[in-house]
């Protein structure tokens, strides 16, 4: 019970509360952010879902069998099926191609639709698709057809009657190759219309959601009996941008959670280090009365222990209650309803107070039982144990397996470590800077200000790699937070090409392009495009080289291969030479001919139309898929594949003002198919914008537990000043005098830590954009003027608030407490 005693002595004595105070500090903020952090992400991912309109499907090009269904019935999975196609609808005399969606009942799963009863009004979120017997159309279909709300639509031999206008469908950008307008059935409906026949090419889905357990269960039962034309997709495949986006998300709120971590270990290792030279003169008492180092470190571990735990468990619930606040004040900003908090943030609050305690404040207190009895006579409590390497082990180590285990990725790991490795490094360097500066020529608040942190200069370097913590961890932040944001808006720039024409017949092609000119549409160029599969590499057929192999998908399907002299913009060669240097051979994009193990000079035999072109590989190319342009994977040199029958293919920007274009465009060029982006690019650009919001809160979170959590370790490091500064007044020092030399001591020290926490950060930056977000990395100036003035700022200020007390209250009061 003698631990226990203490530990309440010591408590109401406020020794104890600085730790106290770091401890809960630490694990508030972490639990906080993990609550936060794995809220935020289940609600993305559910937002996310609402693009492929259930958590997964089934994609077919013929219906399944009938058991399959059954078996995710029984696991309890909710269902829901669309089939797709493009057919002619009629209205009198007008006719117009249209792709047309039937949807069960339960459609969608994820995610809502959005319909209009009448032209004029608000569009509203609907629970199912259209009734029996009704059809919707998108708006531009009315002009086209000449129709009106209650009209009849002819769709194949069924007359369906228009009931309402659609407006937003969630999976319509897994249907981007979808011919013409929009048309939603009801599935009962489809048999009437005798539009499905065989040979009819129907693309046919089945959505699941529920369970996760059930979920999994069921596709790793169904997943070993799909065919080759059958396939499942979930987001990353259906939505790879999205799932890239929220990926990104995740590393990013990992990150944050990492830098909590790191920002709390140090408090609580200022704190019991504090805590530790306070308690010299107890240990040396009390082993001069006869007690052994054993039963010393016994009582020190007993009150850490219960400490732990008491700070602990108030920090899961302080967070725990922030976390609640926050979301609950944040919860139309959510991309979705947000789900309830689970036990996992819980266990990350625990640990990280449990390691922090244990990896920090626990080396201090060691040294405590190797305290030589003798020290209550010199009461030097200033200079730092020899054998405190244990805490710059055991602590660094502490942390680097919890930010492994809580980021659960190496390369943030070793980022944050190798920007602490250099704050150390650094530290020391710029400590001996300071120290030896120059005393004589300087004035009163100067030469007490660099006298301090001569006296101190081995402590000085712990202080001014905690301060550089601080700083890099929020430098850090700001700066990835905004790489990472602007890279994610820069993916879909303002005026990315919206809309796509393909199969544009070649004598259509120069028509066309006048007519975009006409009305001020500016086009991308317009490529020549066959479909060819890929048949033999090096005179390897394609099914042996396939074979065993899954990275080797494109070999199983038709390609689209072009043709053209000019390097399109946004296409960069990699290796090999372009046709201004060859005028023979196939260009590969970068990617794949890396799955194909392809090589420069390697022959490509494609099969197109029956007949088979062989190439060499001429180049290999680089793109950026998402500048919304035409992309291949396979470019031909001129000349090549010219003697077959091609289509054309282009893309253009149209601002929503100009939508009636459309209908002119396809009126005058029917046989034209259309895919219309622009409803796609503003959902995932809001999905994308409620993702940068998400992490601006976040980061308004780490921002601040950054502040509070240094000055908790000032406070932890000045504690000793405060008597000489009483010493200093009692001498004659004016209060203005010792303020002066605060800030100018803090401030040192300060923009001491801000120059190293600007070259942490660069380097963190450098591993985390190319290693992490996988983004180019360029250097960024203005942290070099921000980390030395936020340092200065930051640490001078806090300092010098957190001494306060040695300057207001009377100097026989300060030397009366410290005693």
């Amino acid at each position: 019970m003698l631990p226990l005693k203490l530990l309440f002595r010591d408590w109401r004595g406020g020794e104890l509360a600085l730790i106290a105070t770091a401890l809960v500090l630490a694990v508030s903020c972490v639990t906080a952010i993990a609550h936060f952090g794995d809220r935020l992400t289940r609600a993305m991912h559910i937002q996310s879902q609402t693009f492929l309109a259930a958590e997964r499907v089934v994609r077919s090009s013929r219906p399944v069998e009938e058991a399959w269904l059954d078996a995710a019935r029984k696991r309890g999975l909710q269902q829901a099926e669309t089939v797709s196609f493009a057919s002619m609808l009629s209205a009198g005399e007008q006719f117009q191609l249209a792709a047309i969606k039937a949807v069960s009942g339960a459609y969608p799963l994820v995610g809502q639709l959005e319909m209009r009863p009448e032209p004029s009004a608000a569009s509203r979120a609907v629970e199912g698709g259209p009734a029996p017997g009704q059809v919707w159309l998108e708006p531009r279909l009315l002009p086209l057809l000449n129709l009106d709300i209650g009209d009849p639509l002819q769709v194949g031999d069924a007359e369906l009657t228009v009931s309402g206008l659609l407006d937003h469908e969630p999976d319509r950008s897994d249907n981007l190759f979808s011919m013409g307008a929009r048309v939603l059935i009801n599935l009962g409906d489809l048999a009437a219309t005798n539009t499905v026949q065989p040979g009819s090419r129907v693309r046919y889905r089945y959505l699941f959601a529920g369970d996760d357990t059930a979920l999994e269960d069921y596709f790793n039962w169904l997943e070993p009996q799909l065919t080759e034309h059958q396939r499942v997709i979930d987001l990353q495949e259906g939505q790879p941008r999205v799932a890239s986006a929220l990926e990104r998300a995740e590393s990013f709120l990992y990150l944050a959670g990492s830098l909590a971590v790191l920002l709390a270990s140090v408090a609580v290792g200022l704190a019991a280090r504090r805590y530790s030279l306070r308690h010299t003169s107890y240990v040396a008492v009390m082993k001069s009365l006869g007690a052994g180092r054993g039963q010393v470190l016994r009582i020190y571990l007993g009150q850490l222990a219960g400490l732990a735990l008491l700070a602990t468990a108030a920090g899961l619930l302080i967070g725990s209650v922030i976390q609640a606040q926050a979301v609950s004040l944040m919860a139309d900003f959510f991309p979705a309803e947000p789900p309830p908090s689970r036990a996992q943030p819980l266990l990350v609050g625990l640990v990280t107070g449990l390691a922090c305690a244990l990896g920090f404040a626990l080396p201090p207190l060691t040294r405590l039982a190797r305290t030589d009895p003798m020290q209550t006579l010199r009461r030097d409590w200033s200079n730092p144990d020899r054998r405190e390497w244990l805490g710059l082990v055991l602590g660094p180590t502490s942390m680097l397996l919890l930010i492994w285990w809580l980021s659960g990725d190496i390369a943030i790991t070793l980022a944050l470590f190798a920007g602490m490795a250099l704050l150390v490094g650094g530290a020391a360097l710029m400590n001996q800077l300071l120290v030896r500066g120059r005393l004589a020529n300087l004035g009163g608040a100067w030469r007490i200000a660099l006298g301090s942190l001569q006296r101190r200069a081995a402590f000085n370097t712990l202080l001014i790699a905690a301060f550089g913590t601080g700083l890099l961890a929020m430098l850090a932040l700001v700066f990835a937070r905004t790489t990472l944001i602007e890279e994610w808006r820069m993916q879909l720039p303002e005026n990315a090409p919206n809309h796509f024409l393909f199969n544009i017949a070649p004598h259509d092609a120069e028509g066309m392009e006048a007519m975009l000119a006409e009305h001020n549409v500016t086009s991308t160029e317009f490529y020549p495009m066959v479909r060819g599969r890929l048949v033999a590499i090096n005179d390897i057929p394609a099914k042996e080289y396939n074979e065993g192999s899954e990275r080797v998908g494109a070999l199983r399907r038709e390609l689209n291969l072009s043709w053209t002299e000019n390097l399109a913009p946004d296409n960069r060669i990699l290796e090999g030479q372009w046709w201004d240097e060859t005028d023979e051979g196939v260009s590969v994009e970068v990617e794949l001919a890396a799955r194909l193990n392809l090589a420069l000079g390697d022959q490509l035999r494609f099969s197109i139309g029956g007949l088979e072109v062989e190439a060499p590989v001429a180049s290999f190319r680089s793109l950026d898929w998402n500048s919304m342009r035409p992309n291949f994977f396979m470019i031909f040199a001129p000349g090549t594949l010219e003697d077959f029958p091609a289509t054309y293919i282009t893309s253009f920007y149209l601002p929503p003002e100009k939508k009636l274009f459309v209908n002119e465009l396809v009126r005058q060029y029917p046989s034209v198919s259309l895919i219309e982006l622009d409803k796609i690019i503003e959902r995932i650009r809001d999905t994308i914008g409620q993702v940068s919001l998400a992490i601006e809160s976040v980061m308004a979170l780490m921002l601040v537990a950054g502040v509070l959590v240094l000055i908790a370790g000032v406070r932890a490091s000045i504690a000793e000043r405060l008597q000489e500064a009483a010493i200093i007044r009692t001498l004659g020092g004016r209060r203005r005098l010792l303020v002066q030399s605060l800030l100018v001591e803090f401030g040192l020290l300060g923009t001491a830590a801000g120059l190293l926490a600007a070259a942490g950060a660069e380097l963190t930056l450098a591993v985390l954009s190319q290693r992490v977000f996988e983004l180019p990395f360029a250097w960024h100036p203005l942290l070099w003027l921000l980390g030395p003035v936020a340092g200065a700022l930051l640490v001078g200020t806090a300092g010098t608030l957190a001494c306060r007390s040695s300057v207001s209250q009377p100097p026989l009061k300060v030397l009366r407490e410290l005693a």
